[in-house]
């Protein structure tokens, strides 16, 4: 009750889910920025705004006032202006939780980094058309066990999380094609676009970012060759296959979210959101993924822990 949250990037499905569940959790209090107007495009996803909201309000200003009239106990703010690229350290020592969405991931990398600094837990979403997923870093995590046996004292667990940055180094060599979920090889591909480039890629880039991923794959099919000890069975290598073009489509041109599948991650991510306030329960530990293709939910442990 004491927890003090923030969302950035409200205009999504996604954000409003876990807004809306959050609040009616009953935390603290819930810091919304987004200065998006309720008439963007990109706000159409997002049922915290009534049809008849005022178009020039923002995102965050109307979000909120719809979450206040959910529980009025929680205090819940609409704050000014965007997400700066470059972290306000001071501005986000106030917090114990760092939500973020429709960011590029060079601002998601600095912000992790940042709340790494802070002992703050970070966590970023997206979903896009039938695929959605989240990264959560809460660093040094302890936690108790939901599970304990009655009379007993619950003993104490602690989970290490690596870095985004380190998640999204992880080599092809080291993946089970069989396993992984696609979309970890799409994120794969458009973080080592945009790092290059610096701008995400645009519906133009796909035949670029499919040829970097036979790249990457060839690589990984070598090393496996070169050490042998260490390959996954060749059932399990990384062929040029291994990012479906849809999927891959899908993530890079912004398909509509369906609500659906924002449903499915949105309650997910908050529960996870609530685990990092109240140390109750293992947490997911690092990705989370949920697509309509198959209908499961997937927990992908990527990166190295320093």
């Amino acid at each position: 009750m004491a927890a003090r949250i923030l969302i950035a990037g409200c205009s999504s499905g996604v954000a409003a889910e876990v807004a809306k569940n959050i609040a009616l959790a009953g935390v603290g209090s819930l810091s919304l920025l987004d200065d998006a107007l309720c008439k963007s495009e990109g706000a159409v996803c997002n049922f915290l705004i009534p049809a008849d909201a005022d178009q020039a309000q923002s995102v965050a200003e109307v979000s909120a006032a719809t979450l206040r009239e959910m529980n009025p106990l929680v205090k819940i703010t609409a704050l000014p202006g965007s997400l700066p690229p470059i972290p306000d350290v001071e501005f986000l020592r106030g917090f114990e939780v760092i939500l973020i969405t429709s960011a590029p991931f060079s601002t998601l990398l600095q912000y992790d980094a940042a709340c790494r600094q802070l002992g703050v837990a970070f966590f970023m979403a997206a979903s896009c058309g039938s695929t959605s997923f989240f990264f959560a870093n809460l660093h040094s995590h302890e936690y108790s066990p939901l599970d304990t046996p009655a009379g007993e004292v619950p003993s104490k667990g602690v989970s290490a999380f690596p870095s985004l940055a380190s998640a999204l180094s992880q080599p092809w060599k080291t993946m089970r094609a069989r396993y992984t979920h696609k979309l970890v090889y799409v994120l794969r591909v458009c973080a080592d676009f945009e790092s290059h480039a610096g701008r995400f890629p645009a519906a133009a880039d796909l035949p670029a970012l499919q040829e970097r991923a036979r790249e990457l794959a060839a690589d990984a099919r070598v090393a496996a060759s070169a050490d042998p000890a260490s390959a996954p069975p060749p059932r399990d290598l990384i062929t040029e296959d291994v990012m479906p073009a849809d999927i891959l489509e899908e993530y890079v041109t912004g398909t509509v979210e369906l609500p659906p599948v924002n449903a499915v991650l949105g309650g997910v991510l908050a529960n996870e959101v609530l685990k990092a306030v109240s140390h109750k329960g293992e947490p997911v530990n690092n990705f989370f993924f949920f697509s309509l293709g198959d209908n499961v939910g997937l927990v992908e442990n990527l990166g190295e822990v320093v």
